[in-house]
């Protein structure tokens, strides 16, 4: 579905734009996207999971569809127009997804599944854009089909998922190519081939730089450098089509950066805990327990969050890394609590 055929949406959309402008190009508190984990259960055992889902982790956990309307209500009041469905993998029991996406009100967001592809038809594409979904994000690690498969766990992983984008076009949805990007792959022909793949296909090349958080807790290698990243700046010049959250969507020289999305990005797991982003598993409050707004006034108190900050706190912010995402472990069912980890030098006075 055509964002633009969302007049509520389209709404929200030029609020944050004249807030963006107004800002100086900086995200300041602007609420964006909620990320909601509806369930946990996969199909996949990929290797850089950050639910912890191959492990079999708070697979029977499940949001009541009647909280997910309130929350979606919520969010829609604080103005956030992004909703990002993802788990686990929602695919696994379509018509529980289906009635996921009704109880979210989708013409009120710009409405995106993130999955790895593998159930992904032509017909659940289709039904996906009646629906009222926008964009599919499908992850791809390599565009060589045997690093993907293992990367994934999966035999047959990348046949899927690729044919997954072209039914995502086909059906008027944007098509999202994600890939990880981190110090072992950010110069890497791999890169550079799927990049051109994403560009000729018509689709959009979505970048997750790689955290050291989940399976990945405490690998500092992983972190993109000062190269790694003016080689990300690169490959957006050179394409046009690839995207960051990090990087100003408005601006067509593709050049500009927003700041880190931390706050304006929230991530909700079926538990009801609330993060700052889905890479940081800091629990900052508990939907079932606060006022979506409680918990983001609450979070917007921390100057790490408030602060604008050119770097992404949870994927290159070395310091804040080492300080607060290393020492102790940390999972998305398993989160450190901010009000224990942060100390009164660390709120704004």
């Amino acid at each position: 579905m055509d964002a633009m055929q969302k007049p509520l949406l389209v709404k929200k959309i030029h609020r944050f734009y004249n807030s963006i402008r107004k800002n100086g190009g900086k995200i300041g508190e602007n609420s964006r996207v909620l990320e909601l984990v509806y369930n946990n259960a996969c199909n996949f055992s990929c290797q850089h999971c950050s639910t912890r889902a191959p492990m079999g982790d708070n697979t029977d956990q499940l949001m009541p569809l009647s909280k997910v309307a309130s929350l979606a209500d919520e969010a829609d009041s604080l103005g956030i127009f992004e909703w990002n469905m993802h788990g686990g993998e929602l695919l696994i029991q379509p018509e529980r997804l289906f009635d996921l996406i009704k109880a979210i009100k989708p013409e009120r967001f710009y409405v995106f599944l993130t999955s790895n592809g593998y159930l992904l038809t032509r017909d659940i594409a289709n039904r996906l854009a009646e629906a009222g979904v926008n964009r599919v994000s499908v992850s791809i690690d390599s565009f060589d089909p045997a690093v993907h498969d293992k990367f994934r766990g999966v035999k047959g992983a990348y046949e899927h998922a690729m044919k997954a984008l072209s039914y995502v076009k086909e059906a008027g949805m944007d098509p999202f190519m994600n890939i990880t990007v981190g110090h072992f792959n950010a110069f890497s022909d791999d890169l550079e081939n799927l990049c051109k793949y994403s560009y000729e296909k018509g689709y959009t090349t979505f970048i997750n730089i790689a955290i050291p958080s989940g399976s990945w807790q405490g690998n500092l290698d992983v972190i993109v450098d000062e190269k790694d990243r003016a080689r990300l700046l690169e490959l957006r010049k050179k394409y046009g089509n690839v995207k960051r959250d990090l990087w100003n969507p408005f601006d067509k020289t593709n050049e500009k950066s927003l700041g880190c999305q931390t706050m304006s990005k929230l991530y909700v797991t079926p538990t009801g805990d609330v993060f700052p982003c889905s890479f940081m598993h800091i629990k900052i409050g508990n939907v079932y327990e606060q006022s979506l707004k409680d918990i983001v006034d609450y979070g917007y108190s921390i100057k790490h969050f408030r602060n604008h900050s050119e770097l992404c706190l949870a994927g290159e912010d070395v310091n804040f890394i080492q300080k607060y995402m290393v020492k102790d472990k940390m999972s998305v069912f398993e989160p450190l609590d901010a009000r224990k980890i942060f100390t009164e030098e660390d709120y704004i006075r």
